[in-house]
């Protein structure tokens, strides 16, 4: 009779706990739940339900990754000062940011955020860090602005650009750099837009959708190299408020709004650097004015808050890519 080690020379391996990290086609016994378990590699991405936010909540930044994110912001009726917490399974409340606002960016860790511009109201350049304790206040933008989900980059460094100045600016092309203390004007982004997703870093990022004027919602993509902008491939579904993970030539686009507001899309995109796929699976629940986890990776996003239409959302997701491990319990069925 053929047998696992006749095949492979060795036999399956018997362990307490399940190994890490793991290989496709890896076979092992879990002594402690008495179960053969094989490694597959996911073949689409798929999202998974999460723990739900305390406060539910739209228009909220984000920072962090998967499993150690940080959401602040937003809001339901009023604006909120509200900060969160994430531990992969949990939310937990932490201290409040010193402005509350609305449709704000975010960028950096659970543990060294930033958080820029959005709508007080009126729109605020306010800027603040977070240090895994407290936020504060340092030098504001020098273009008050909401809507910059253009934001690529961490706390002591990092890109903004596009949004929307209430002041008579309307829809603009600005793009500022941090560098942790100040912010410096850079190079225009080609086309003003308003609800623009941005991943990567300061000086490799990447905007992707957004509004060129209402109600027009665009596809488009540009790349920042650290000195100019360039055109990218488009997305498949054209959506601003969309959220973002991953770097300039491995991202992740998803959720957003996908025509007059509130209609929220699910449609998850990954993005090669040239042209962007469509996952097969979408997000659960459709909404727009989504949180994002912006240090996550294209295969290990997280999803949160945004606006399914027209109650904010306290739901949170999280992706894993195409291609990723995953443990199956073998089965003679």
């Amino acid at each position: 009779m053929t047998t696992y080690k006749g095949i492979n020379g060795f036999a399956v391996q018997s362990v307490a706990s399940d190994p890490s990290p793991l290989d496709e086609g890896q076979v092992w016994y879990n002594n402690a739940t008495y179960a053969f378990k094989v490694t597959t590699a996911t073949t689409s991405g798929t999202w998974a339900a999460g723990g739900n936010l305390n406060t539910a909540r739209r228009g909220l930044g984000g920072a962090g990754t998967q499993t150690a994110a940080l959401a602040f912001g937003g809001a339901t009726t009023p604006t909120l000062a509200n900060s969160e917490s994430y531990n992969g399974t949990s939310w937990t409340a932490t201290p409040t940011l010193n402005t509350a606002r609305t449709l704000t960016a975010g960028a950096g860790t659970q543990t060294a955020a930033l958080c820029a511009g959005g709508f007080a109201p009126p729109s605020t350049g306010a800027t603040e860090k977070y240090n895994g304790t407290s936020w504060t206040s340092v030098t504001s933008m020098s273009t008050a602005r909401r809507t910059l989900s253009g934001i690529a980059g961490i706390q002591t460094a990092t890109l903004v650009f596009g949004g929307y100045e209430d002041l008579g600016g309307g829809y603009t092309t600005a793009s500022e750099s941090y560098n942790g203390t100040s912010w410096t004007a850079s190079t225009a982004i080609p086309t003003a837009n308003y609800g623009i997703a941005g991943t990567g870093t300061q000086t490799a990022a990447l905007g992707f959708g957004g509004g060129l004027s209402t109600p027009a919602l665009t596809a488009v993509t540009i790349s920042w190299n650290g000195s100019s902008w360039t055109a990218g491939g488009n997305l498949n579904t054209a959506r601003q408020y969309l959220g973002s993970a991953g770097t300039q030539t491995a991202a992740l686009g998803f959720g957003g709004s996908s025509g007059p507001a509130p209609a929220g899309t699910s449609a998850t995109e990954l993005y090669n650097g040239t042209t962007w796929t469509s996952n097969p699976t979408g997000l659960a629940t459709a909404r727009q004015q989504i949180g994002s986890a912006t240090s996550g990776t294209q295969t290990s996003a997280l999803a949160f808050g945004g606006e399914p239409g027209p109650t904010p959302s306290a739901l949170t997701e999280a992706f894993t890519g195409p291609g990723v491990a995953t443990t199956k319990t073998i089965t003679t069925s």
